[in-house]
């Protein structure tokens, strides 16, 4: 299940990472983004491109599934998933401060 948690972190990280200013998905994001403000719904932002806390527990519902088969550890393990990018996320802005 560790192992699990860290490779679905580091995918969820990874695809976070390439949303930023200049990355290959900088411009997706900057459309959906403008789309999701247009349609008033905003709040969304966060669990798809703009929090890697938020996007842990989405993502990994998502993608647990499709690299690891349907399980009831899903639950757990995106628990953790959300703990680890929490951690990720503080160190990324300790590094950008």
């Amino acid at each position: 299940m560790i192992q699990q948690i860290v490779i679905l972190s580091l995918i969820i990280t990874a695809i976070h990472a390439c949303t930023w200013d200049g990355m290959i998905l900088a411009k997706p994001r900057e459309w959906l983004g403008d789309l999701l403000d247009k349609w008033n719904i905003s709040i969304l932002r966060k669990p798809l491109f703009e929090c890697l806390t938020c996007m842990g527990g989405i993502y990994s519902i998502i993608i647990y599934p499709i690299l690891f088969g349907w399980s009831w550890y899903i639950i757990p393990v995106a628990l953790g998933v959300i703990g680890l990018n929490t951690i990720i996320s503080i160190l990324i802005a300790k590094v950008y401060e």
